[in-house]
């Protein structure tokens, strides 16, 4: 029995090693700066994301099917959230610099709708965010690639609405800039 634990042990401190390491650069799964985790999947591998539908910040209504054929970024974020509050300018930044070629939607959870619309003002987001009252519709649709506890959690859905690239944990500009630039059509 003690051997048992001893080994179970070991193993656990390897694993938490090795995941605080970060991977090999040949992974698809990288810890980035920031402290973040990023997975890109393979074409093959990409869960696809269901149909939704979800009211905005803005008072319109966002059905998923006006995306399709588009790259879109999620971002999942409360203006509670020490690390959403940190990466707003980084994606800020990238959502400004892709104008046009990326979709950048905001998925905000446990906040009212003032005080969201109030992060928004402060941190000049340019795009609209899903109230958080309908964040479950969207965070449903993905329900194999976002957990409702990991906040901020940003993805990058490819134009066949399949989550191409993951981030768990506050996305930096550089890092997000490079994910949306590798799915866009530039």
């Amino acid at each position: 029995m003690r051997v048992l634990t001893l080994i179970l042990i070991a193993a656990a401190i390897a694993l938490l090693a090795w995941v605080v390491a970060g991977r090999s650069e040949g992974d698809p799964r990288a810890r980035a700066e920031g402290g973040s985790v990023i997975e890109e999947y393979a074409v093959e591998d990409r869960p696809a994301g269901e149909p939704f539908q979800a009211q905005l910040l803005s008072g319109k209504r966002l059905d998923s099917a006006t995306l399709d054929g588009k790259v879109v970024v999620y971002n999942v974020w409360g203006s509670w959230c020490a690390p959403c509050v940190a990466e707003a300018p980084d994606l800020v930044e990238v959502a400004n610099e892709f104008a046009g070629e990326v979709t950048f939607v905001g998925i905000n959870v446990r906040d009212n709708d003032a005080a969201a619309r109030a992060f928004e003002r402060e941190h000049g987001v340019p795009y609209d965010s899903i109230t958080s009252g309908d964040s479950a519709e969207a965070m449903g649709a993905f329900h194999n690639s976002l957990a409702a506890a990991a906040v901020p959690t940003t993805l990058v859905v490819d134009r066949e609405g399949r989550v191409a690239a993951r981030a768990i944990g506050p996305v930096t500009q550089r890092r997000c800039a490079t994910c949306s630039n590798r799915f866009s059509p530039r």
